[in-house]
Parts: C-alpha cells; structure tokens; sequence
C-alpha cells in the first residue's frame, strides 16, 4: 500500500496518530511524538559493533532508544 512507513491523524484535532507500516497495518498509536519514536525505532538500520570477544562476536546489536522518550 505504501513504499514505508506512515504516520497519519486519527482525530480532526490532530491529537491521536496511528503509525502503519508498508501494507497498511496498524504498529501503534498516541501522539505525534510517540508515532514518530516509533518510526524512527522501526526504520533505523541495525547498528553492528565492533567487539573483540569470540563469543560475542556477530551480534547485533540496538542503540539505547529510551533516552529520546521522554519519561
């Protein structure tokens, strides 16, 4: 349906969003900002780190996202 992500209104206030994803499925919804940390969660590229440890070594891993919610 869409070629990515879309935040779009679910109120003629513009209070409520709903974020959908490509096929128009429903991620979640709240406020622009919640939709917009949730976008940026969901389409931010995996970071991978450099880690010397053979055990470790390949994994994926995720920046700390909490820090941009405002708690």
């Amino acid at each position: 349906m869409y070629t990515k992500p879309m935040i779009l209104p679910l109120d003629l206030e513009g209070k409520i969003y709903s974020l959908q994803d490509e096929k128009g499925n429903t991620i979640g919804t709240g406020t622009r900002e919640v939709c917009e940390v949730l976008m940026y969660i969901i389409t931010k590229p995996l970071a991978r780190t450099n880690v010397s440890g053979s055990a470790t070594s390949g994994v994926v891993r995720r920046p700390n996202v909490r820090a941009a919610i405002a708690i």
